[in-house]
């Protein structure tokens, strides 16, 4: 942990203070302000803001709290805390940022679709908690530290959080700061945000945090995975003799296959090259997209790495230096190595070489096509590491507590939240524990606005699978939670990638909620959602909320029909004003349901061009 120690000579004796790593140089706070650290109890300390001063000390635990408040925005402001001062301070709008990978994906993962949309922002300052995870208590500091989102930074600055403080700057056009809270770590289910008092409650959840807590447990877990995953690379190794042989043309057992074909393929190791022809040398970096791969993947051209990816979800691209490409005859090399799965590229992705000539002229080479390939390494998959970041109240203690605080937390407007994916497995309790997430934080930060996502489309089209849909419904019915909203993301997925790129209709969605709810603005923020079902003797009725102009994408929208025996079948509805009506005996039908698939297609909008929530709702009563 980093914290700020200042020592203090008072009356004699030695005064230290110290302060949480979220409140140093370059911060944003509220017009409410409050700031906690630890100092020799009993003894007064001075903390100055904004032309106030406050005088107070800390209680026999050696905990201080200071209580700041004023009535306007901006900066820069100097916080002094005893005789430790904290530089570049502006007051601002802040909001807290939090869940897993889909709120972390940084913005260089979104730059293939938004490049043009992403700027320098002075206006946004940013705070990520380093990842990491305690199972035994709560910390007291959370390492990480103030950024302005510009430069470097801006490429690592999470993509959600961004796009959401754009549009509120964008919106309210008083150029007032926005401070973001960023606290997520990919692969986390909600219990693993939950204190361990909450999670004592869910005696299967309170089971396996003793269970990870035990002596030696991790230890014991990760150094056989460590020995496992060992042996298996040395014998992966062993067996692929082209590992570091940049060619390979001499070698058997080279054979043309389309890149994207996964037919047949076994865990281990494969090989691709292929030679490409260039009428010119490329002026300036190339760029290099193989789509993604699982589980990893390494690409030569003309023998020189230019793209190496450890794990499944990055995408497989990168810049090709000036020089490195020449006049006539280039090879692409390719190693994929598949661990826990098979060594595959996924379908559905940009494979494309792309050069700019001397003359100016742009040029794209497809790379989806066919290649020689070799399978020069069959293993029996990896046993799958220890994943500690899915147990409770890991990540809670860890990184959000130290943000909450013993002090009752850091003032924010808000919170944005984007989570769930995790917790497909086992929809059924997501809602309870959800709520009492949402409880605890405003035990912690007051009646706040929490603004969270509902999951976006994922996986084949053609699944029948129900998890995600089952998770979507129990988010929907968190809406039910006071002073909530539900960012709709049920048409900014990828079929093929956990990890969508369209990070920014996500971010505008979550803060057109923000704006409404904290800001006090009235925008067009919500997607149709089911309200209640009625019928009668030849026809069933939908009724939404927020449903002006609802509208049908590629025909009428198609309805899910279970009848009491739990057979279901489909009928397409007819839009009557802000329902859909479908014509049919309803004497059988129990449950109706939209958009009940993993990835289902998206049709239903309101006239701000919003879409509709997935739904399961029982038609003899109201939700």
């Amino acid at each position: 942990m980093f914290v700020t120690v200042r020592t203090i000579r008072f009356e004699g004796v030695f005064f230290m203070v110290t302060l949480p790593s979220i409140f140093s140089n370059g911060m944003v706070v509220g017009k409410k302000a409050r700031i906690w650290g630890t100092a020799n109890a009993g003894h007064p300390l001075t903390v100055r803001f904004a032309g106030k001063d406050y005088t107070i000390a800390a209680d026999a635990n050696g905990r201080f709290v200071c209580e700041m408040e004023n009535d306007f925005y901006g900066g820069p402001h100097e916080l002094i805390v005893g005789n430790h001062t904290i530089h570049d301070v502006y007051i601002g709008r802040v909001w807290l940022c939090g869940g897993q990978s889909n709120m972390e994906t940084p913005l260089r993962r979104t730059r293939p679709l938004l490049d043009a949309c992403i700027k320098d922002d002075t206006r946004i300052r940013a705070f990520t908690a380093a990842k990491n995870f305690d199972f035994n208590q709560p910390a007291a500091d959370a390492a990480g530290s103030w950024h302005i989102a510009t430069g470097d930074f801006l490429d690592n600055l999470f993509a959600v959080p961004y796009f959401f403080a754009r549009e509120i700057l964008d919106t309210l056009r008083d150029d007032v700061p926005v401070g973001l809270l960023c606290v997520a770590a990919g692969g986390t289910p909600i219990e693993g945000w939950l204190p361990e008092e909450i999670v004592r409650d869910f005696p299967a959840l309170y089971e396996k945090l003793e269970t990870v807590r035990a002596p030696g447990y991790m230890e014991r877990l990760s150094d056989e995975a460590v020995s496992a995953q060992a042996q298996w690379y040395a014998q992966l190794n062993e067996a692929d003799e082209l590992l570091d042989v940049t060619c390979g043309d001499d070698a058997d057992g080279w054979h043309a296959r389309a890149l994207l074909d996964d037919t047949d393929l076994p865990h281990g190791a494969i090989w691709y090259r292929k030679k490409i022809v260039l009428p010119t040398a490329p002026v300036g970096a190339s760029r290099l997209s193989l789509g993604r791969a699982q589980d990893s993947v390494k690409v030569r051209i003309n023998g020189a790495e230019v793209i190496s990816v450890d794990y499944q979800y990055p995408p497989c691209a990168g810049t090709v230096p000036e020089g490195l490409l020449r006049t006539g005859e280039n090879e692409i090399h390719v190693r994929v190595v598949g661990s826990g799965q098979i060594p595959r590229f996924i379908p559905g992705k940009q494979y494309a070489l792309t050069y700019t000539d001397t003359a100016g002229a742009a040029h794209r080479i497809a790379l989806d096509g066919e290649w020689q390939c070799r399978i020069s390494a069959e293993m029996p998959p990896i046993a799958a590491s220890p994943w500690f970041y899915g147990y409770p109240c890991g990540v809670y203690n860890y990184m959000l507590a130290p943000v909450l605080g013993y002090a009752g937390g850091y003032s924010v407007d808000g919170v944005i939240f984007y989570q769930g994916e995790s917790n497909t497995g086992r929809p059924a309790e997501y809602a309870a524990l959800f709520a009492r997430f949402v409880a605890h934080l405003r035990d912690c930060l007051g009646d706040v606005p929490v603004i969270f996502t509902q999951l976006a489309n994922y996986i084949d089209p053609m699944s029948t699978g129900e998890n995600w849909a089952q998770l979507r419904e129990q988010q929907r019915q968190c809406l039910q939670i006071p002073n909530t909203a539900m960012a709709i993301a049920i048409d900014c997925g990828e079929y093929n990638d956990l990890h969508p790129q369209d990070k920014q209709t996500v971010g505008k969605r979550l803060a057109r909620h923000a704006l409404n709810m904290a800001y006090s603005l009235d925008l067009p923020a919500q997607g149709p959602t089911i309200s209640h079902a009625t019928r009668d003797d030849n026809a069933i009725t939908l009724h939404f909320n927020h449903a002006r102009g609802l509208w049908a994408k590629n025909g009428r929208p198609q309805i899910e029909l279970v009848t009491a025996q739990g057979t279901t079948h489909h009928e397409h509805a007819v839009i009557a004003g802000q329902t859909l009506v479908v014509t049919i005996d309803p004497a059988n039908i129990k449950k109706i349901r939209f958009g009940w698939t993993d990835n289902p297609p998206v049709t239903l909008y309101n006239a701000h061009n919003l879409p509709a929530s997935p739904f399961e709702i029982c038609i003899c009563g109201d939700f």
